[in-house]
């Protein structure tokens, strides 16, 4: 997967969830095994990216070129925990205003 098949299925499940109490059960175990899927493959990348920053000699450009990136998996990786969170307690952040 890529990182704009990655970016994709992220807008689909964002998508999805605001279907809400539409969503059937099989629907939500679909989008809440490929979010902890996709969240694993965003903290494997963060990983390998700040290994990559501790172990290597690297040029300057070359290092904000991976800190940028490693800051893109992080705020995928915190949508899409977004994303599960939701599916795990549908219930409306605020129930006081709904």
């Amino acid at each position: 997967m890529g990182i704009r098949d990655f970016i994709q299925l992220l807008k689909e499940h964002q998508e999805r969830l605001q279907r809400g109490p539409e969503l059937s059960a099989s629907e939500r175990e679909e989008i809440l095994g490929e979010a902890e899927t996709m969240v694993g493959m965003a903290d494997a990348a963060i990983k390998e990216l700040g290994s990559v920053l501790n172990n290597r000699r690297i040029n300057l450009p070359e290092e904000h070129a991976i800190r940028f990136a490693q800051d893109i998996f992080l705020y995928l990786r915190d949508e899409e925990e977004k994303v599960k969170e939701t599916l795990r307690d549908p219930t409306p952040k605020n129930a006081a205003e709904a």
